[in-house]
């Protein structure tokens, strides 16, 4: 690996090539209405302080996730955390921008998925 460094120290990298380089991803097709649905309750979760994306059990639906058994609760905590982290990534992101960027379209698209796979099996577990 050293070697290839030492090999490539000098090397000059087009203008345009950096260009392209530091331009954000996009995607055409944009936000579907689901995404876009999706993002906004979270948002709005976030910045009313329902949903503190510090705190994974803020995140719970309580009348379900409380008749859950021992085993299936501690399959939601982790999923929550899980969660949790990725949703603080959109969070960061958002406060940057206040826009929906192709990063947060994919973030949000990871949540969506996490969440829908996890009560598909055990029912309304998060209030998201």
């Amino acid at each position: 690996m050293q070697k290839i460094l030492e090999q490539y120290k000098d090397a000059i990298i087009d203008p345009n090539t950096q260009k392209q380089l530091n331009e954000p991803l996009t995607d055409a097709t944009g936000f579907n209405a689901g995404q876009e649905d999706f993002l906004k309750l979270l948002i709005k979760k976030i910045e009313s302080g329902e949903l503190n994306t510090h705190t994974s059990q803020t995140l719970y639906n309580r009348a379900v996730y409380d008749k859950l058994s021992e085993s299936n609760q501690e399959k939601a905590d982790l999923t929550a955390i899980n969660l949790m982290s990725v949703i603080r990534q959109i969070e960061t992101l958002w406060k940057i921008d206040n826009k929906a960027s192709f990063q947060i379209q994919n973030l949000v698209e990871t949540v969506f998925q996490m969440k829908s796979a996890f009560e598909q099996k055990y029912g309304d577990v998060y209030i998201i």
